[in-house]
């Protein structure tokens, strides 16, 4: 299965032809937030309606700057994986949106404990298929969650559940200048960057391997 995974588009919707291929060629598009700066329904709705021009199959979490109606957007679609989980072959993917709190305020924050419930909605799953964990927010202390000025910002929470229930892959975004990959134990954790200009593009299959573009 190939999978691409972005971050961060912020409402942009102008893609270059080699990245409009990329998008049509997947297996699946898995968005971790962000979708808007700052907009609400009308205008994610924009954004995941041009995605969707390239790929039917597409799903998604809203990021901390993306405002309430957002969520509902992703709804309409039937591509909201935040709090809920889907089954796509045999790779289980399970979604958090938003981040932990932050000094700016912004539309979707969530305490750690918030932040732990969600998670914790999760039972151990039932085969043995891959599980991948879409999460606007990083891992707390990880090469993905530093900031300009060194300081981690990521989610205790989610690290926690990373090194409780070991998920194959987590594909986060948030800190825009944090793209890279990273492990906690055997999981893979990615970050691909704001997009158009990034992606990640992953091969999920008895082995799997990625390349940032």
């Amino acid at each position: 299965m190939k999978i691409v995974a972005i971050a961060d588009i912020h409402s942009r919707i102008d893609y270059q032809p080699s990245v409009t291929s990329i998008l049509e060629k997947a297996d699946l598009i898995l968005i971790a937030g962000d979708i808007t700066n700052f907009g609400d329904c009308e205008e994610a709705i924009t954004v995941i309606e041009t995605l969707l021009s390239y790929n039917k199959n597409l799903l998604a979490v809203p990021g901390n700057c993306d405002r309430p109606g957002v969520a509902n957007a992703l709804a309409s679609r039937g591509i909201n994986i935040h709090a809920t989980e889907r089954t796509f072959g045999n790779v289980r993917i399970l979604g958090l949106g938003g981040c932990n709190k932050t000094p700016f305020h912004t539309p979707t924050e969530y305490t750690e404990p918030e932040l732990a419930a969600f998670l914790n909605k999760y039972q151990e799953p039932a085969g043995s298929g891959r599980e991948i964990l879409v999460s606007h927010a990083p891992p707390h202390k990880t090469k993905l969650d530093r900031v300009f000025l060194g300081f981690h910002v990521g989610s205790k929470a989610i690290r926690t559940y990373i090194e409780d229930k070991r998920p194959d892959v987590v594909v986060c975004g948030h800190i825009h200048e944090a793209r890279g990959f990273d492990h906690i134990n055997e999981t893979l954790i990615i970050n691909p960057g704001p997009f158009p200009k990034n992606y990640a593009v992953i091969d999920v299959n008895e082995r799997i391997s990625f390349e940032l573009y």
